[in-house]
């Protein structure tokens, strides 16, 4: 059994490259590892907010508001606890 949910981690690790990135650019990136739908991925996003993994930066582009997922600084530690990205 993983301590921490594999989609998750999956998640983070490509908003750790991407990011800030909006879900719908997550669930259309064509990654192997993030083959969720569209409304499976805001699930996931919602949940790693709510854990305090991730936050909203909302944007503004071509003169409307997106709301965009970056890590927060535990997202990172996490990350790099479980050796996804280097210390």
């Amino acid at each position: 059994m993983a301590l921490v949910d594999e989609r998750k981690v999956n998640v983070l690790a490509h908003i750790h490259e991407h990011g800030p990135i909006t879900g719908y650019a997550i669930a259309t990136s064509g990654d192997d590892d993030i083959a969720y739908s569209k409304g499976y991925i805001y699930d996931v996003l919602g949940e790693l907010e709510d854990e305090g993994m991730i936050e909203v930066a909302e944007r503004e582009s071509e003169g409307r508001k997106r709301v965009q997922y970056q890590l927060t600084d535990n997202g990172l530690l996490l990350l790099k606890a479980i050796g996804e990205v280097d210390s």
